[in-house]
């Protein structure tokens, strides 16, 4: 019984360390334009990137640092699982390390590595684009794997339903960041990338959110 209770006590169980992660991937943007804006008079940024060369830099590495490093010491069920939110993990510091281009656009040496900024740059989008394709990809493909011995619950379905839609969404909003950048004068609001980041970083946060059971928890059996 002591030996229970101190291995309960001493981890962090799986889906509280879900919860936690989908919390700092909503907080992200929100943080972000929070300090900004109260603190520093910023208005919205053009994406939450652009963030790293305001007051809230330390906020945006750290927060991303942080989800970064809880995917990394996360382990699924399956190994295609630890294989993902590893490589999500990877890329989510990646995209802190190697900061975007300054929004004046000017060519400086930035970053951990100081890199030339251009060239940091290519390194952020990619591990933007990885990042939030995996993310899409863990949640539709992974979360809502079954074991096959076992019949769906009802709430296993309804949380199945929601990983779907996440990951659906998070596709979605990478084709709009896509579009626009192709297209940079389809629409003039300057934010357009920041509120696409961040639907991405909610429907993310949510999805891992509901994998801890936060909502639609199957009921214990006895």
């Amino acid at each position: 019984m002591l030996l229970r209770v101190k291995n309960a006590s001493s981890v962090i169980s799986y889906k509280n360390l879900r919860r936690i992660i989908g919390i700092l991937g909503i907080l992200l943007p929100l943080v972000c334009y929070l300090d900004g804006i109260l603190f520093a008079s910023i208005p919205l940024q053009p994406s939450i990137s652009a963030y790293y060369y305001t007051n809230a830099r330390d906020f945006f590495v750290g927060l991303l640092v942080a989800v970064g490093l809880f995917l990394l010491t996360y382990k699924g069920y399956e190994t295609i699982d630890i294989v993902i939110s590893t490589a999500t993990g990877i890329a989510g510091i990646g995209i802190a390390a190697f900061p975007c281009i300054p929004p004046e656009d000017i060519l400086i040496k930035t970053g951990i590595f100081q890199l030339p900024s251009n060239i940091s740059n290519v390194i952020h989008l990619i591990c933007a684009i990885i990042f939030f394709l995996l993310l899409a990809v863990n949640s539709i493909f992974i979360f809502t794997l079954t074991d096959k011995t076992k019949p769906q619950t009802a709430n296993k379905k309804k949380r199945n339903l929601i990983y779907i839609i996440c990951g659906c969404v998070i596709l979605a909003m990478m084709l709009f960041l896509l579009i626009i950048t192709l297209k940079p004068n389809l629409i003039q609001f300057t934010g357009i990338v920041f509120v696409l980041e961040s639907i991405c970083l909610v429907a993310f946060g949510i999805s891992w959110l509901v994998k801890g059971e936060t909502i639609f928890k199957d009921a214990k059996k006895y």
